[in-house]
């Protein structure tokens, strides 16, 4: 439905200069319905201020416009502190609606006493044609659509976070004189592009809904990695592709020397990054001679281990950001992606206009993202990406405290630090809320709300209490709302009460003590050594906490064991009695052995040291030209002339936990291909879905088991 326009105002369309020269004409003799006619003023309107200056006798002492500030309700004081608590709602990420906004305006008429319009008090709030004149008078202030922000992006950003980034960058900068000229310094981030572009704005007919073709509903995902220099260039992105093994031509039309990779997912992951590593170190000629800085943020697959022992052999020096700072300290995400993806979705657009009838596949986006890479990667977009984060030239004070406002809603002061050391505006924040109206005040000036405690039903009357005289006498007075002495800027003369100080202050609360699952991420030297290390035992701790718990201590009943492991699938698992002497469970006192932790270059060497057995557990090796997978089977029959096994297939979860298909995956395996014979399982649990698990007591971690 079109938007109604606002119908144009029939009085007091004239300026004060145009009535100033329309009197000057009348004076020098002409008729005052000519001269109405000639400055298109209305007759009654120029006759009623020729009055007024032949009365006066000059027209310096009349006002030649409407007085509209007769029914004004705030003076310009009053709105400027209004105007300052939009906008730092606003800047803080908490702005207020039209509504709110309208709401906020009567509680500080109301509170302040200030003479306001019927409509006001009917409607418990400020009209809408106060806030278009209040927009009017303050063009600093406009309707905009805010940018969806998360809570940890938005208080993540403080001081203490980028001052410890700026001193970890300014260390590696003193490590070698050649990063002081910015061609060593790098920034490496991914994005992602998809199949499906979103549609630009276009021209079309008025009243018609217009749609703009895309080549699919939901787009397949290509990632790009792209490695930017603080001196202006870009070095050849990296592509990874949603396939399992990489083809030549999936980066036709891509950038030269364009690095193009592939996995099931189409993500970055710890595998694809040791050759992400590989593809800067030969564009940059980085060695420990001609070292090199690479600025990154913290995902898992960036720290992976393999990746920052290469890193450190070549002299690259990774630093890293701390978590949900990137759109800030990024030089990738300030100034490049953005224009990027303008420049890639316009090139989809193009190629869709040339191929109609055709969907764009990632076989085509290497060309589309060509076509935007060389025209984004300009030196000039990529020096003031760089300034603007203040990476180089190194400036820490690039931020200003309008860029920390968000964070200031969990700002709190340090306990470590003493009461009287504190920043100056903790003490603002805590004279302010003493001194300002309490909720009881509020309730009594503008009513209390539906919600408020004091919004109950007043208790029976004892007739055996009888009231004070005084009581009976002096009726009770709403308390006055209190001014406070401090020296913000919200406050006001004459007892002006602002809305920073009636209204909730945007403040958290305390911090309940509560155990984090993990430790919260944050920037440091990712190839320094003690860095490094502390990543290095995360890593294995994850791994150990993957494994299956083997835990004699805590075993269930031997009488709640069913033997299963003659089983085929898991239905049949109800077909299994209980039976004590079949259980698989080891005697409490026996020691558990070491686990064993496998390795793909371990088991390509191993020797079996027998041959094998009916009811054997084998783990089995299937090559391809990139990678070697593994399986676990049981052996079915014995050895036939052609050196074959005849194996039914287990299937595992992420847990390690082994079991067998419903339908049975059998086949012949050669010899050479069984690379270890398994120690014999454990089965067991407290559920019925526990007990259909086999158990391996060996590290599968290390190699890729399916």
């Amino acid at each position: 439905m079109p938007k109604k326009r606002p119908i144009s105002r029939k009085i007091g369309n004239h300026t004060k200069e145009q009535m100033k020269e329309a009197l000057q004409e009348i004076e020098s003799g002409k008729k005052i319905r000519a001269v109405a006619r000639d400055k298109r003023i209305p007759f009654s309107t120029l006759q009623r201020y020729a009055v007024k200056v032949k009365a006066s006798k000059s027209t310096e002492n009349v006002k030649l416009v409407p007085n509209y500030d007769v029914n004004r309700v705030f003076t310009d004081e009053q709105e400027q502190a209004l105007t300052e608590y939009y906008k730092n709602c606003a800047l803080m990420f908490y702005g207020l609606t039209t509504k709110d906004c309208r709401k906020v305006a009567y509680e500080m008429a109301v509170i302040n006493k200030i003479k306001m319009p019927q409509s006001w008090i009917v409607n418990q709030m400020a009209g809408i044609d106060w806030l278009k004149s209040f927009r009017k008078r303050h063009n600093e202030l406009s309707l905009r659509k805010p940018e969806a922000c998360s809570l940890a992006r938005a208080t993540a950003f403080n001081k203490e976070t980028v001052k410890v980034f700026f001193d970890n960058l300014q260390e590696v900068y003193k490590r070698h004189s050649a990063f002081a000229d910015g061609t060593r310094v790098y920034n490496l981030d991914e994005t992602a592009t998809v199949t499906v572009q979103k549609p630009q704005k276009v021209i079309g007919p008025k009243g018609k809904n217009i749609g703009k073709v895309t080549s699919g509903e939901k787009g397949t995902l290509v990632t790009t990695c792209c490695i930017i220099s603080a001196a202006g260039q870009a070095l050849p992105p990296v592509l990874i592709f949603p396939r399992k093994n990489y083809k030549d031509h999936m980066i036709k039309g891509a950038p030269p020397g364009t690095l193009g990779l592939a996995t099931p997912s189409g993500w970055m992951n710890s595998e694809l990054f040791v050759d992400t590593i590989k593809h800067f170190i030969k564009n940059t000629s980085s060695s420990k001679e001609n070292p090199s800085i690479l600025i990154m943020d913290n995902h898992e697959s960036h720290l992976c281990i393999e990746a920052l022992d290469i890193a450190k052999e070549n002299g690259v020096t990774i630093l890293t950001l701390h978590p949900h700072t990137s759109a800030k300290l990024q030089p990738l995400d300030v100034g490049i992606y953005s224009p990027f993806k303008s420049y890639y979705n316009a090139a989809m657009e193009l190629w869709l206009l040339n191929n109609p009838g055709k969907g764009v596949t990632i076989y085509d986006l290497a060309e589309l993202i060509g076509t935007a890479f060389i025209r984004t990667m300009t030196p000039t977009n990529i020096i003031n990406a760089f300034k603007k984060t203040g990476i180089h030239p190194f400036d820490r004070n690039v931020f200003t405290e309008e860029d920390f406002l968000p964070s200031a809603v969990t700002d709190r002061p340090n306990p470590n630090v003493p009461q009287n050391s504190l920043n100056v505006s903790f003490q603002d924040i805590s004279e302010i809320e003493q001194n300002s109206p309490t909720i009881l005040e509020k309730e009594t000036l503008l009513g209390p709300s539906v919600n408020s405690p004091t919004f109950q039903q007043e208790p029976e009357h004892d007739s055996r209490q009888e009231p004070l005289e005084s009581q009976r006498e002096q009726p009770q007075e709403p308390p006055k709302p209190q001014c406070s002495k401090s020296k913000d800027t919200s406050l006001l003369s004459g007892g002006f009460v602002s809305p920073s100080q009636f209204r909730q202050p945007l403040k958290a609360m305390p911090r309940a003590n509560i155990r984090r699952r993990r430790k919260p991420g944050r920037s440091l030297i990712a190839t320094d050594t003690p860095e490094k290390e502390n990543i290095r035992l995360q890593r294995s701790e994850i791994k150990k906490r993957k494994l299956p718990k083997q835990n004699n201590t805590n075993k269930p009943n031997k009488k709640a064991v069913r033997k299963i492991l003659q089983s085929e699938s898991e239905d049949d698992a109800e077909n299994f009695s209980l039976d004590d002497e079949d259980s698989d469970w080891c005697e409490e006192d026996e020691v558990e052995d070491e686990i064993e932790i496998l390795t793909d270059q371990k088991l390509q060497l191993n020797v079996l040291p027998r041959v094998l057995k009916e009811e054997d557990y084998v783990l089995v090796r299937f090559s391809t030209k990139r990678k070697s997978i593994y399986f676990v089977g049981k052996v079915l029959q014995d050895r036939n002339e052609n050196l074959e096994y005849y194996v039914s297939f287990l299937r595992v979860n992420r847990k390690y936990q082994f079991h067998m298909p419903s339908n049975p995956d059998l086949s012949y395996v050669k010899e050479c291909d069984v690379k270890l014979i398994l120690p014999k399982p454990c089965v067991g649990g407290s559920t019925l879905r526990q007990q259909s698990y086999y158990y391996f007591n060996v590290d599968f971690s290390q190699i890729d088991i399916r």
